[in-house]
């Protein structure tokens, strides 16, 4: 069995939820780098294909394994640093 670990993706509750925060309807185009350090959020579809992988017999191999399907874990979080 292996595991997903989901960063934070951009689902439409996602989207709702931060409108309600008061953001700007587009958002999505303007996370700042600490918190999607690579230029973006995840999308369901992208979650989707991995999963898709990770239930086919290609991956039948693997076992016990964690899948990081998030940006932190590579990278590194610094909520301090400001992407400027």
């Amino acid at each position: 069995m292996n595991h997903f670990n989901v960063g934070w993706v951009l689902t439409p509750n996602e989207y709702q939820v931060k409108l309600l925060d008061g953001l700007p309807q587009d958002w999505p185009t303007q996370v700042e780098p600490q918190f999607a350090p690579s230029g973006r959020i995840l999308k369901p579809e992208e979650i989707a294909a991995a999963a898709v992988y990770w239930l086919s017999d290609e991956s039948r191999p693997i076992s016990g394994s964690v899948v990081e399907l998030e940006q932190y874990p590579v990278i590194g979080r610094n909520p301090t640093k400001r992407g400027d």
